[in-house]
């Protein structure tokens, strides 16, 4: 089987180099007959419409390209401690220093978890593909079911594509079986294991002066502190 039927599976809590074993998922989305039924409604997306208004995003990015500061946030799609942060950390930082052009967010997909982290990955990638990576992210969060319960099933994860601000569900789905969005989760997944990654969610702050890695759902000034300290 081609690299582009696998994804990176294992616990959150584990180091990433240990993460050799793979589970077998499919590029569709996997199987859609989990335990988990979809939301009545999906929700989110008129938050996240507001939180990315007139910010630039490119692929799993979102802030100036030419922000001084870069902050890589590892995170997993079904990772509870990563939604925490979604609702907790990520706004601060947004309306902060991304706003502001010093920093630029980059999303980092990873596959720690389960089958549902890997059609989460992947359904991220997609939206990647038409610069919407970093917000179909948030609305993910606002989603998410618990963890390997099924939850990401096609109907779910379609939902989510339709309720990110200006994705075009149609070519989202097109996206999702092709090699570019498996191969962009395995980039991520590569940049995880040299930043040493270990847990999700973990920020990976890096400028002129310097690196700082901060991990959990922390509070936003702590990230906001990382990035004026290395700016």
């Amino acid at each position: 089987m081609s690299r582009k039927g696998w994804l990176i599976g294992g616990a959150v809590v584990i180091v990433v180099a240990v993460v050799v074993a793979l589970i077998v998922v499919s590029v569709s989305g996997g199987d859609s007959s989990g335990d988990a039924s979809s939301p009545a409604e999906t929700k989110g997306g008129t938050e996240v419409a507001a939180l990315v208004k007139g910010l630039p995003q490119a692929d799993f990015a979102i802030g100036k390209p030419g922000a001084p500061v870069t902050v890589r946030e590892f995170i997993d799609p079904q990772c509870p401690v990563c939604k925490a942060a979604s609702e907790k950390t990520i706004p601060g930082i947004i309306n902060g220093p991304v706003k502001d052009g010093t920093a630029r967010l980059i999303i980092e997909p990873l596959t720690f978890i389960g089958s549902d982290s890997s059609s989460g990955a992947l359904a991220i990638a997609a939206a990647a593909q038409q610069d919407r990576g970093f917000a179909y992210t948030e609305v993910l969060y606002a989603n998410q079911g618990q963890e390997n319960s099924g939850w990401a099933t096609d109907e779910v994860l379609t939902g989510i594509a339709a309720a990110t601000p200006d994705l075009d569900v149609e070519a989202w789905k097109t996206a999702r079986t092709g090699d570019a969005a498996a191969n962009a989760v395995f980039a991520s997944s590569d940049r995880g294991t040299a930043a040493g990654v270990s847990a999700t969610p973990t920020f990976v702050v890096s400028g002129p002066g310097g690196t700082k890695v901060i991990t959990g759902a922390v509070e936003s000034s702590e990230v906001n502190s990382a990035i004026e300290a290395v700016s």
